[in-house]
């Protein structure tokens, strides 16, 4: 089974603003605009909801943990996990963005 990760979530959002700038931004469509924003977040809450299920209640500390090396030299790195509290505001958040966009 495909684990999903948080940054999953992160990367999803990031290709929807991207495509929103790169396509949508210049020629000011606002319909298509609202269209891209709720499909997009409706595709990172469902992603929030296949991570839901491989969510253990149980288990303490941070969960879909993942890490990336910036500067070796410096010993800088990039963490991004969930715990059991903010996995709850996570998914709140998620859950009202396409509520948002839609009464935009």
């Amino acid at each position: 089974m495909f684990v999903l990760t948080s940054p999953v979530i992160t990367i999803i959002t990031l290709l929807g603003m991207a495509l929103f700038a790169a396509l949508l931004l210049p020629s000011k469509n606002i319909a298509l605009i609202r269209q891209l924003c709720l499909s997009t977040s409706f595709v990172v809450l469902c992603v929030a909801a296949l991570m839901s299920l491989s969510f253990d209640k149980a288990a303490v500390g941070y969960q879909f943990v993942s890490s990336f090396s910036f500067v070796a030299e410096y010993n800088s790195t990039f963490a991004v996990g969930v715990d059991g509290l903010s996995y709850i505001f996570l998914v709140l958040t998620l859950f009202t963005f396409p509520f948002l966009f839609l009464a935009s």
